[in-house]
Parts: C-alpha cells; structure tokens; sequence
C-alpha cells in the first residue's frame, strides 16, 4: 500500500513514518511538507492508494487541497489528520469527500487501523464529533466507485456492453491469467505487494466474484476496452 502524507509538521511525520515502517513494512508512505507541491506528485506516481492530508498548512491548506484534487478528477481516497477540534471544518472536509478524520492525538496503532480500512473504502470519525458531523454517503460512495472502476482518465463506462478497467488492472488480469503470484506481479510491475492486493480486491468487487478462478472466468465472459 502507497500513501502520501502531505504536512508541514516535519518532525512528527518522520516520526510517524519511522513507526508505520517498522509496524507495517508493507505500507509505504510518501511525504510531502508543501500542499503546492503536490499535484506534480500526484501526476508523477500513479500508483498512490490513499492521500493523508492535514488541514492547517501555510499557503495552500488542506481544504484547498482536496477542493484541488476533486478539480483534477483525482478519485484516490483521502484522510484529514489534524489536531483541530473544530467540528464545522471537519464537516467541511466530508461534504468534500474525505473518507475520514484522524486526531493527532491518536496512536501509532490506531492511525494504522484507520489507513488500513479506509484502503477498503471504510469511513473513521471520532467519537468526539459523532454527534456534530453528517456524513455525506452519497459522495463517499461516487469516490469509491469511481476509484475502482475508473481508466487512467479517470473516466467511467460501463455502458455498451463493454467494461472499461484501467490500465493497471487489465495488467494485473493478464499476470493472473499467467499464473504469477501476487508477489511475483508486484516484481513484475514494480509495485508494491499491497498495491497488487488492492488491485486484485477491486478487480473482484468489479466482477462480483471472491477468487482468482471465478475473476479470470468473469473477465474472459466480458468485453473488455
């Protein structure tokens, strides 16, 4: 799994890295220390599987931010982590589409828990604001949607009879349909294991179907563009 990090609280991130890498080796997180800067990184790495963004950030802050990112037709899912306790900005955010709301408070633990199900789409409010925040669901679910069916346009279509995957995951079918492994592809591809994972997860939500077996059958039955 690949995350950007994106806050210009450069000491607690190298923190927090330094300890997701030794708790979670498997999740790779990028950092980023200026808002401005990230759609060039955005463009540069294409296999980003969730973005951390904090809210109060000099120049461009993280509600411009995603506002950004949502301009640019970026459907990757977003965390806000923040130490903010102000339930109208935090509101905010998930009228934007954020998947969820991290308290700086939180533990080393707790924020892997958090990054590991909003990979699957899950949403995290804290206790504290559950009785401030609506939840928007229907933005919530467009954005999932959209991530895992969109092409490398970040266009959707499923209409015609034919299904239009990305680029990555017409890939990852074809190293399936070899034989290889997961981590095999993720040599193959240059990616990492849990970006062949999550792929792989979406590609069975996309066909309905729970095994490797049933996707390749799925798939072949199929028009694909």
């Amino acid at each position: 799994m690949k995350v950007l990090l994106v806050d210009d609280h450069t000491s607690f991130c190298e923190g927090l890295i330094a300890a997701i890498s030794v708790k979670r080796p498997e999740i790779e997180v990028i950092f980023e220390s200026e808002a401005e800067l990230v759609p060039p990184a955005l463009f540069r790495d294409t296999d980003l599987d969730l973005i951390i963004i904090d809210v109060m950030m000099p120049g461009l802050g993280g509600v411009e931010l995603v506002r950004h990112l949502n301009a640019m037709g970026s459907f990757i899912p977003i965390l806000v982590m923040s130490s903010i306790d102000e339930a109208e900005t935090v509101q905010e955010m998930f009228s934007l589409g954020v998947l969820g709301f991290i308290p700086k408070y939180y533990s080393v633990e707790k924020i892997i828990e958090v990054i590991e199900k909003s990979s699957w789409g899950e949403m995290h409010l804290p206790d504290e604001f559950r009785n401030h925040i609506r939840l928007p669901q229907q933005s919530v679910e467009r954005r999932q949607v959209d991530r895992s069916s969109c092409d490398s346009n970040g266009e959707a279509d499923t209409s015609s009879g034919k299904l239009k995957l990305t680029k990555r995951q017409i890939e990852i079918l074809s190293l399936m349909d070899r034989g290889l492994s997961n981590q095999e592809m993720a040599r193959v591809l240059h990616i990492s294991l849990a970006t062949v994972k999550t792929h792989i997860h979406h590609l069975y939500k996309i066909f309905n179907v729970n095994n490797r077996v049933n996707c390749l059958r799925a798939a072949k039955s199929v028009k694909l563009r």
